[in-house]
């Protein structure tokens, strides 16, 4: 089918230089211009020299749906090698950076497990790390992950960490933000443990005042762009 991405390049591009990218990806209900649409985003970025790739992925989880489209092999061949065709995105780790909220912080957290090689830095606001709650926020869950899918291993994020390559996790920057008044703030707590003491990362945690909403995430994607250290202009 046809689709859009949404995507924020520097004024001034120069072919023979390859541009620093983050991917960042939408949460459940919104789409990949979401980002624009309801954060100070474009003035954030106009700071750096830096790409941003904001793809429309559905209602997908990230995830090649059972009973719909295949969106984590849409992800994973088609859209990122098709972004590095169209425009001169940089394919060295170094240069890329992962960062989701909600729905879209489960779908970094994968693509980081499940390509860890790709990305140096990665950052999941107010992400869904527990399947066991979308069933009370997704209500067309089984369209994506059929009746037994949420408890499917394949599907649970502590899983694809503890089978990923641990060195290549070690290496990724990793951060964290969750809002104090959060719904899933107790789940989001228990994870950010998983990670550190069970897989060793090293989390720069960030809790602070704020639910699970665009005012939280218009506050918080701002300290992650800091925290990314980018070129400024």
């Amino acid at each position: 089918m046809q689709t859009n991405v949404s995507v924020i390049l520097p004024d001034e591009i120069k072919f023979q230089q390859k541009i620093p990218t983050i991917w960042l990806f939408h949460g459940l209900g919104d789409n990949g211009t979401g980002w624009k649409r309801k954060t100070n985003l474009e003035q954030i970025v106009s700071k750096y020299e830096v790409a941003v790739v904001m793809p429309n992925m559905g209602r997908s989880f990230y995830t090649n749906s059972i009973y719909g489209n295949n969106y984590w092999d849409y992800l994973v061949k088609e859209l990122i090698p098709q972004m590095r065709e169209y425009f001169p995105l940089s394919c060295k780790p170094e240069f890329n950076y992962l960062i989701g909220n909600s729905m879209g912080g489960y779908g970094a957290l994968k693509l980081a497990f499940k390509y860890p090689d790709w990305f140096s830095k990665v950052a999941f606001l107010s992400p869904v790390t527990d399947l066991s709650v979308v069933p009370s926020i997704m209500p067309d869950y089984q369209s994506v992950f059929g009746k037994d899918g949420i408890s499917d291993r394949k599907n649970d994020l502590r899983y694809m960490s503890q089978n990923a390559d641990a060195s290549s996790l070690e290496r990724i920057q990793w951060y964290q933000a969750t809002g104090n008044k959060d719904f899933m703030r107790k789940q989001s707590d228990s994870f950010n443990e998983f990670l550190t003491t069970k897989i060793h990362l090293n989390i720069t945690y960030s809790i602070e005042e704020g639910k699970h909403d665009w005012d939280y995430w218009n506050s918080e994607i701002e300290k992650v762009f800091l925290w990314l250290s980018l070129k400024r202009k």
